[in-house]
């Protein structure tokens, strides 16, 4: 008679995977999740059933991949250093389940149209994952206009999308993004091929009635104007607008109180930035008036508002958080808006007024202390 197979022995022996699933599931800690992977080929498949989520580096062109075909299940996927081969065909095969998905490009070699990550693969990522909502992509070649177009039209179930650093994106990706009705959350960083003509895609598109949340970060080349910022008053759901252009000064920008008036025409209105442009008083005394859900705003490095413009929410119901860094605020205009403006709880100053012997300690009302905080 031949050698009878070894069984296996011990208290998790007998137990199926669907009880070794409930077992693993209350492992949170990523060390010891895998260190339980590693005990058997049984517990690295259930293990690899019960994982939502995972972060790879693809530094080699056969990992991570091959690895996805025992994670099925996973919901959140963040691929660092992309490269152009990896097949996004591939991981919406395997992994149909994704949600949210994070891709960092860092191959400065442009492919096809332009960008590392191919239209087609992007098509399949949005057709293999009906239920992908959030997408982040970062790098300067990370996604070309084709690419965009390509993911949004075929994803049908996207809310939010971010670009960082990417040198590619132009109006023509805003285009698409305008016409699909999903989007509510926009995030463009350092994205500065967009002008006048992109915003106008989004504010008379679909997006203007889904659109909650759209961020604008720019440097100092942006070519946006107050004829782009201004059209945003069609956004008639926006709750959230950040509009910053690092590396310029206020006076130096391209946006004046002229969008920021049509800024304050948006009432559903409760978060709004704006830093570094050459918006004045007037901007302030209209967004008090007609913003009345408005509950954080930063005008950081908005040098030509003074302490007539802040005051303008004295009274104001619900600001609740105010950013007057690198402002030449004087304390008594502090004080006035906070005693007169009973919601708000935070105001940040540029650090320097420590210095300034108006803003000593012993001069601030108790109430002052409790709300301002140095930067």
């Amino acid at each position: 008679m031949g050698e009878q197979p070894k069984r296996k022995s011990g208290i998790f022996a007998s137990l199926s995977d669907d009880l070794l699933g409930q077992v693993v599931n209350k492992v949170k800690d990523k060390q010891d999740r895998k260190s339980f992977s590693e005990v058997c080929k049984q517990w690295l498949k259930v293990e690899g059933l019960d994982r939502s989520w995972l972060t790879v580096y693809v530094r080699d062109p056969m990992i991570p991949l091959p690895a996805l075909t025992r994670l099925p299940n996973i919901v959140s996927l963040a691929v660092w250093e992309c490269r152009p081969h990896t097949n996004l065909e591939f991981i919406s095969h395997t992994c149909p389940k994704i949600e949210s998905i994070m891709i960092e490009c860092r191959d400065e070699k442009q492919t096809g149209d332009g960008g590392v990550l191919s239209p087609k693969g992007l098509s399949a990522l949005g057709e293999g994952c009906p239920k992908l909502s959030h997408v982040e992509i970062m790098g300067l070649n990370a996604i070309g206009n084709s690419g965009v177009v390509e993911l949004v039209h075929s994803a049908h179930n996207l809310k939010s999308l971010l670009f960082l650093s990417n040198k590619l994106i132009s109006d023509e990706a805003l285009r698409g993004i305008g016409s699909a009705s999903s989007i509510s959350i926009l995030e463009l960083n350092d994205c500065d091929d967009i002008t006048n003509e992109g915003l106008a895609y989004l504010a008379n598109g679909s997006t203007s009635k889904t659109l909650k949340k759209l961020i604008i970060e720019c440097l100092c080349r942006s070519k946006i104007t107050d004829t782009g910022v201004e059209i945003l008053r069609k956004m008639c759901s926006l709750e959230h607008l950040e509009l910053s252009i690092w590396g310029t000064t206020a006076t130096t920008s391209r946006i004046t109180d002229i969008g920021g008036v049509g800024i304050a025409a948006i009432q559903t209105l409760k978060d709004l930035t704006l830093n570094f442009l050459d918006v004045s008083d007037l901007t302030m005394v209209t967004l008090a008036q007609n913003c009345r859900n408005l509950e954080i705003l930063d005008i950081r490095g908005c040098q030509k508002v003074t302490g007539a413009g802040i005051c303008a929410f004295c009274s104001h119901k619900c600001l609740k958080s105010l950013n007057l860094d690198y402002l030449m605020i004087n304390l008594s205009d502090v004080e006035q808006i906070v005693f007169g403006c009973p919601s708000l709880d935070s105001v940040l100053v540029d650090s320097r007024r420590r210095r300034d012997p108006t803003w000593n300690d012993e001069l601030m009302q108790n109430k002052t202390r409790k709300v301002v905080k140095f930067v």
